[in-house]
């Protein structure tokens, strides 16, 4: 049994397009789910959770399409 030299080589990195921040859904006036949303996510945000804002925009944005 012959033991060879494993292939060393570095790849090229790869280059990920930059990634633009969206703005952050604003709750449509009137709605008392988005007041609701906005409320829960303006909370966690001076609490520093930042998993509940980012939940709260996806559902602003996912409710917004019912107005």
């Amino acid at each position: 049994m012959t033991k060879t030299e494993p292939t060393r080589w570095q790849e090229a990195p790869v280059e990920l397009p930059i990634r633009e921040e969206r703005p952050a859904p604003r709750p449509v006036p009137g709605c008392p789910e988005c007041a609701r949303l906005g409320q829960l996510r303006k909370a966690a945000g001076m609490e520093g959770d930042g998993t509940t804002v980012v939940d709260c925009n996806i559902l602003l944005r996912m409710h917004g399409t019912g107005h």
